[in-house]
């Protein structure tokens, strides 16, 4: 690891790459319909999972290599009532999810668009690790930007605010009102989980997927 500090600008940029990240999909997208590549979920889903590994390492070795700063090694301990917000939250976004797929979500994509495929499935199920890296990536870094350029105090979760200006706007495009409106509210929410577990990497990651598949 190297010694500098890296400047709120640095993570700033390191935000917006990993929000970037996402949209290898589309570059896929673009590459396999040149290919005449025909529809596939579990292709589809596994080569942008894939992709989306492979950025979100890059980034993070990017980010070992040439600061001082290592949030994959950020360990805390949380307390009674941090771990009963933290179910509230995971709660609350477990119920909403399913209303909007008016029902319990694996299920519904199991029975819907994946067709009854457990091949299928898994490959979604990667899909969304994958997502939840990138997702806690833009996090880490737009909370860190908005704490060090702004002074604001780390019980604030400006990275979820970050996300929600980036990763959520984008979707009111790619999903509609509704499907905008919702990751808007995942991103906030995904934020506030950050905070409480107090930036630990591994715990936010485990909470983000749980609540990306659930």
């Amino acid at each position: 690891m190297n010694n500098k500090k890296a400047a709120p600008i640095e993570f700033l940029w390191l935000g917006l790459y990993s929000f970037a990240g996402f949209s290898l999909e589309l570059i896929l997208m673009v590459v396999l319909n040149i290919f005449n590549v025909g529809p596939s979920i579990p292709l589809h889903a596994g080569l942008t999972a894939a992709l989306w590994f492979i950025a979100s390492y890059l980034i993070l070795h990017y980010v070992n290599k040439k600061f001082s700063f290592d949030p994959v090694n950020v360990h805390a301990h949380l307390d009674k009532r941090r771990l009963i917000m933290i179910g509230v939250i995971c709660i609350l976004l477990i119920l909403v999810t399913s209303i909007l797929f008016q029902g319990f979500k694996p299920l519904v994509e199991f029975h819907g668009d994946l067709q009854k495929s457990v091949l299928a499935l898994i490959m979604r199920i990667i899909y969304y690790l994958a997502e939840s890296g990138l997702i806690l990536l833009t996090i880490c870094f737009g909370q860190a930007f908005f704490e060090g350029q702004f002074s604001l105090p780390s019980y604030l979760p400006s990275g979820g605010f970050f996300l929600a200006l980036t990763w959520g706007l984008i979707h009111f495009l790619l999903q509609g009102f509704s499907g905008g409106l919702f990751t808007i509210f995942f991103s906030l929410l995904t934020g506030i989980l950050f905070v409480l577990v107090k930036k630990d990497f591994k715990k936010s990651y485990l909470l983000i997927a749980l609540a990306l598949i659930l």
